[in-house]
């Protein structure tokens, strides 16, 4: 019997959770959750300020949650290289999806606030940008690539006594070749639950985020995923907080499906 050496996790893996590049290769996701993660002093002390920066999010004028609940929401592309873990900004875009992708909003731009420099700075941030790609089952031959890095922070508050789904267009793709989302916050909200399915929409995973940095990497343009609704308390809202970090490499066979 042959053994076949693995090699070690680079740091940019072992300084915030498990390996998981075996697991992402076998089952094209990979469910984490917070208890696993081990935080360096540094980036445990930075999720305060990561975290605040949700506070800061601009209206999603196109969610249409009445006055059950609000969305709201920042949006930017970056480009990283691997390499160096240089994470830059580029110009502010919209985001778009097809119709075909999106049968709720699809085909129509739109503009979101642009991420903030100090959150996209931040140590934690960027440990998590680094730490979702180089867990990703790629061909060596594009880790020296630069690819695009798409951000979405978003929050959605529940008015008091309302319940509003969270993704009005039900299961879906965003078309994504791979994305890592994580909770950052979760205040008096129930539901919530997460489910990974088929194209075929046959469930592979179920979960609930429930404690900040739960997370979830899988990928995107090969599967679905949903989460169900939340609701509040008739005395006092709540909201829940997450963020998506999605890479695309154009003119590779990892290009995103509009």
């Amino acid at each position: 019997m042959t053994t076949v050496a693995h090699k070690p996790a680079p740091d940019t893996i072992t300084s915030v959770g498990p390996d998981l590049r075996d697991t992402l290769r076998e089952q094209r996701y990979a469910l984490v959750s917070a208890a696993d993660l081990t935080l360096s002093p540094e980036l445990a002390a930075a999720f305060d300020g990561l975290q605040a920066s949700w506070g800061r999010l601009t209206p999603d004028t196109h969610f249409g949650g009445g006055d059950r609940a609000v969305r709201t929401r920042r949006y930017s592309d970056f480009t990283y290289v691997p390499a160096t873990g240089e994470l830059a900004p580029l110009d502010h875009v919209a985001y778009y999806q097809s119709e075909a992708m999106n049968a709720f909003v699809g085909g129509i731009e739109r503009h979101f606030g642009d991420v903030e420099e100090a959150t996209y700075r931040n140590p934690l941030f960027q440990a998590l940008v680094r730490y979702d790609f180089h867990n990703l089952p790629i061909e060596d031959e594009y880790r020296d690539r630069a690819w695009v890095c798409q951000i979405h922070q978003i929050r959605i508050e529940i008015s008091p006594g309302k319940y509003n789904e969270l993704v009005p267009e039900g299961i879906h793709s965003d078309g994504y070749p791979w994305a890592g989302l994580h909770l950052i916050s979760r205040v008096d909200v129930e539901g919530g639950h997460s489910t990974v399915f088929t194209w075929d929409e046959e469930p592979l995973a179920k979960g609930t985020f429930l404690t900040p940095l739960d997370s979830l990497i899988f990928e995107d343009r090969a599967m679905k995923h949903h989460v169900t609704g939340l609701s509040a308390a008739e005395d006092k809202g709540g909201y829940r907080d997450v963020l998506a970090i999605s890479f695309s490499l154009p003119g590779s066979p990892y290009e995103t499906l509009v």
